[in-house]
């Protein structure tokens, strides 16, 4: 989600094409402060951390991985090494898209207790880096019948200043005093920080803003996917004047430390490209905001100098994810993030840019699904492209940002409401699914019962098609945004939770127990929607016409899986500091089959 913190205004030349709809700039947000790197102490975020300040004072581990990652602070290794040694890894669920989390389902905020270990998936032994534990497949996500619940996890390891603009100012102006309102993006923070520091603030950042305890509380509220932002510097190399971290094991050790939490209650993960070299839509959100954004140019049928590093990004991560031991966690790469093309020779530099991503995707060892985001074109000018990707089950997946009632926010709730089915009603009869895998309940109105009924309704209709992920998991209100009247909290996932956990429904509140199956993830949405008192209705029968149209079987991915049966795949522990590595044991172990 690019949030505008002092957006830059487009140079490019506006396109006069009906098929070129331009939404609105997405706003800024920000819950509790936190310190600069530089300063001794960090103001916890939430209460359910605190414990973390009082075990880290005695833990000696703390100063290995001070060693180890240039200052990293907040580690939870002990809590996840204990994890690791009782087997916390869950079984999968052959009977649905997604593996049961039955009998180990969360562990208590508070403390270190360890889940449940599963049937002859218990830890192997330990290294130098961790405990060991062994690693089975989840069964595939089918994306032709598996609806996500997710969340994103936006200002994680792309930043957005809008997110935490204390933080983000903090950051800066302790290395150059009076900077922090001048430094607009992750590019700025990177020059002036340079390396070093930079390095010890993101590990910082890194540990805090995403934690194991949050992907309890994740499993608790029936998510069962997570979005992550990634950006190109994730795997590939930065050149030129490009200030960004260059270190891409960091950044793929962070990310597959996320993967084995949600791998450890069944849940899935999206890769998402944020930020792609030159940027992609001159924004806050893909590293760099500047009014001149080099990824599109030229012509139709050339590639820009940063296109053809975008194809070396999503090379090295199809690599990446076929030796990571968490692969069958990923369920689909987003090839890039809210791209604006402006002329019909950019947007058909796009297109050739999915094909050609598409192509690598599927030629890879672990085939995935491609997502592609509609670059604010009409869904309708993708139709063809899509209907000649059709698969069985689906390889591609559009994607879509609808943000009823924003931009600017609006206050008539009925009318917001309205907006929501308005949007439902353009996914009919596409021959791909679509995911919502960005929506919030961000408008003009501020009750808690609206936002109740927003949420639900919202939840309930993405789930049409392909389903939906919240933009976003956390924020951090701005201190002085606040007191300008400034409130955009209603994007933030946990600040909801703090303000009024009824807000927003969780499987237990039905008496379901995950939503990590498919019949979980379904009874859990037609609960939520018997309750609703504005509906858009039940989904109509074309939503998802690629659940039973004559189109081609997905043999790259069934190939993939059919080889990897009988494969246990070895992690590390999943902690801040250990990259998990894949040795290949081939014991006779039966993958579940997708539902």
């Amino acid at each position: 989600m690019p949030g505008v913190y002092g957006a830059s205004s487009n140079s490019y030349a506006q396109q006069s094409s009906a098929d070129y709809l331009h939404e609105g700039e997405k706003p800024a947000s920000h819950p509790p402060v936190r310190s600069s790197f530089a300063t001794s102490h960090m103001v916890a975020r939430s209460p359910r951390r605190t414990w973390w300040w009082i075990g880290g004072i005695t833990a000696a581990i703390c100063v290995i991985l001070a060693a180890v990652l240039g200052g990293v602070l907040g580690s939870r290794a002990a809590n996840d090494n204990d994890d690791a040694n009782s087997g916390n890894v869950r079984a999968a669920d052959s009977n649905s898209g997604g593996s049961s989390a039955s009998g180990s389902a969360s562990r208590a905020a508070s403390s270190s207790s360890s889940g449940t270990a599963t049937s002859s998936s218990a830890a192997a032994s330990s290294t130098a880096a961790g405990p060991l534990v062994q690693i089975v497949d989840l069964p595939a996500w089918n994306w032709g019948t598996n609806k996500s619940v997710g969340v994103c996890l936006g200002n994680w390891l792309q930043l957005e200043k809008w997110m935490a603009p204390d933080w983000f100012n903090e950051t800066v102006n302790a290395v150059q005093p009076g900077s922090g309102a001048t430094a607009l993006d992750e590019w700025s923070m990177s020059e002036i920080l340079g390396q070093d520091r930079l390095r010890t603030a993101l590990s910082q950042h890194w540990e805090t803003w995403v934690t194991e305890d949050d992907f309890d509380t994740m499993h608790e509220y029936g998510i069962n996917h997570v979005r992550v932002p990634v950006p190109f510097w994730a795997f590939i190399s930065t050149t030129g004047d490009e200030p960004y971290l260059n270190d891409q094991a960091a950044y793929q050790a962070q990310i597959e430390r996320v993967l084995g939490y949600a791998y450890n209650r069944g849940m899935y993960a999206l890769l998402d490209f944020h930020g792609l070299p030159g940027s992609q839509n001159g924004e806050q959100s893909s590293g760099h905001l500047t009014e001149n954004p080099s990824w599109f140019g030229g012509s139709a049928d050339t590639e820009t100098p940063n296109q053809l590093r975008s194809d070396e990004m999503v090379k090295a991560a199809t690599e990446w994810l076929a030796q990571t031991p968490y692969r069958s966690v990923v369920s689909g790469i987003e090839v890039i993030n809210e791209p604006r093309p402006y002329t019909d020779d950019q947007i058909q530099q796009l297109e050739n840019y999915y094909e050609r991503s598409y192509a690598t995707i599927q030629s890879s060892a672990w085939p995935v699904a491609t997502f592609l985001h509609n670059g604010y074109t009409n869904l309708t000018y993708w139709q063809s492209f899509a209907a000649a990707h059709a698969t069985q089950p689906p390889s591609m997946v559009m994607v879509d940002h609808p943000y009823p009632g924003n931009f600017p926010p609006q206050t008539d709730a009925d009318n917001i409401l309205q907006q929501v089915c308005s949007a439902a009603d353009r996914y009919l009869g596409y021959p791909i699914p679509i995911c919502i895998n960005e929506w919030s309940i961000y408008t003009g109105v501020k009750t808690q019962d609206f936002e109740k009924e927003f949420y639900e309704q919202q939840l309930v209709t993405w789930a049409w098609s392909a389903g939906s992920m919240y933009w976003s998991w956390r924020l951090e209100t701005s201190a002085q945004d606040l007191m300008n009247g400034l409130d955009y909290s209603q994007y933030s996932f946990v600040t909801l939770l703090q303000n009024s956990s009824s807000v927003i429904p969780k499987p237990s509140d039905y008496g379901s127990a995950q939503t990590t199956s498919l019949e979980g993830t379904q009874s859990f949405l037609q609960s939520v929607a018997s309750d609703l008192d504005s509906s858009c209705g039940t989904a109509p029968s074309n939503v998802a016409p690629y659940n039973s149209g004559d189109v081609p079987a997905w043999t790259a991915e069934v190939s993939a899986r059919s080889s990897a049966q009988g494969q246990t795949l070895t992690a590390t522990s999943t902690t801040a500091t250990t990259t998990a590595t894949a040795r290949l044991m081939h014991k006779k172990r039966a993958v579940p089959m997708r539902a």
